[in-house]
């Protein structure tokens, strides 16, 4: 007998011995499958983005019938998000690519803020018809002037992919 424990107690004490180490080896198990829900959560909610996503309709690209009428369509693009975000277009123009005759080159010179230029180029990735940026130099214009309170402009040189509907024709030689 043990010192202290009486008759019985040496059972009970085995078996609260032995509830303590089985309830040890199911606390990992159970742990282990609250992580899994909570994995299996983050998956369906991942999930239940993608196919939202996949189903709104996508943006289209800036696109026109010909060279003409896709350069207004990007100059038109420009200005009204110039307009809204505080910038100034100076020009647009069209440059062929005869590799991708279909895909010309767009290119655009803005001058505003950084956060003005910033906000233009987000709105022109992300809202229809979509424009995405081949190449862009951003340059100061102006240097700020504290003195007279004048903020930083800056100048973006753009070029974009444009889409032609159609492969334009051959082009005549001048005579």
């Amino acid at each position: 007998m043990m010192a202290g424990f009486p008759a019985g107690g040496k059972p009970l004490l085995l078996g609260l011995a032995g509830l303590g180490v089985a309830l040890v080896l199911a606390v990992g198990p159970v742990r282990d499958a609250v992580e899994a829900a909570e994995a299996i959560g983050v998956a369906r909610d991942r999930l239940a983005r993608a196919r939202a996503a996949a189903a709104a309709p996508a943006p289209v690209p800036l696109s026109a019938a010909d060279e003409g009428a896709l350069v207004a369509a990007f100059q038109a693009r420009l200005d009204a998000l110039a307009a809204e975000h505080v910038a100034v277009v100076d020009g647009a123009g069209l440059r062929a690519d005869p590799d991708r005759p279909t895909l010309p080159r767009l290119s655009a010179s803005l001058r505003g803020s950084a956060e003005g230029l910033h906000g233009l180029m987000q709105a022109l990735e992300t809202q229809g018809p979509l424009v995405v940026p081949e190449e862009a130099e951003l340059s100061i214009e102006r240097p700020a002037d504290p003195e007279i309170g004048r903020a930083t402009v800056l100048r973006l040189n753009l070029t974009v992919r444009g889409v032609l509907l159609q492969a334009p024709g051959p082009r005549s030689a001048a005579p």
